[in-house]
């Protein structure tokens, strides 16, 4: 197992619900009498917060990138510092949603969500295709087992099944709702 898949596939789940809330924005925009992003902003903003900030972010800037800074890891070029930069803008883009829910101005969230839709697209697309291939070339058979140690007890100490099958279910049910208002 490469030290970073695990954090692949959560990319995976989170591009899933990137994709969704940009149709969300694109329908509401389009049926404004219909404000269903306005309506669904909740739901994004708790993944966020809870699946790709608290959980993927968590274990990327606690455990991976701890490793990353270790001498000899990252030969080339530092670009954790850069992922980090763009984890506080996501942050950023995500409090102007939630004022935006408040103020229930769907022009603003919309804007924001398509904001932070575009940064975490490039964001996921330059860890999956550079750092975390640097992080792998980099990385000892000795620091990748730790850092599987580590992963697996932030797994359990986050109670990582309980997380993913919340938000599988909850974007099933996203899903299935704009399908039956686009029919």
């Amino acid at each position: 197992m490469l030290a970073t898949e695990n954090l692949m596939e959560e990319h995976q789940l989170i591009l899933k619900y990137i994709a969704l809330m940009e149709r969300y924005a694109a329908f509401s925009l389009k049926h404004p009498d219909t404000p269903i992003l306005l309506e669904k902003a909740a739901c994004f903003i708790e993944f966020i917060h809870e699946f790709a900030d608290h959980f993927h972010h968590a274990k990327e800037e606690d455990i991976l990138f701890r490793y990353l800074v270790s001498p000899g890891v990252l030969t080339h070029c530092n670009p954790v510092p850069q992922m980090l930069m763009e984890h506080d803008k996501a942050r950023e883009y995500t409090r102007n949603m939630e004022q935006a829910m408040q103020e229930k101005s769907l022009t603003v969230l919309a804007d924001n969500a398509a904001q932070y839709a575009r940064l975490l697209k490039e964001h996921i697309y330059k860890e999956d295709n550079i750092l975390y291939p640097m992080g792998e070339d980099g990385l000892s058979d000795e620091a990748k087992t730790a850092l599987l140690k580590e992963y697996a007890q932030a797994d359990e100490r986050l109670d990582s099944r309980s997380i993913w099958a919340k938000y599988q279910a909850l974007c099933a049910e996203l899903e299935l709702r704009l399908d039956v208002l686009a029919d």
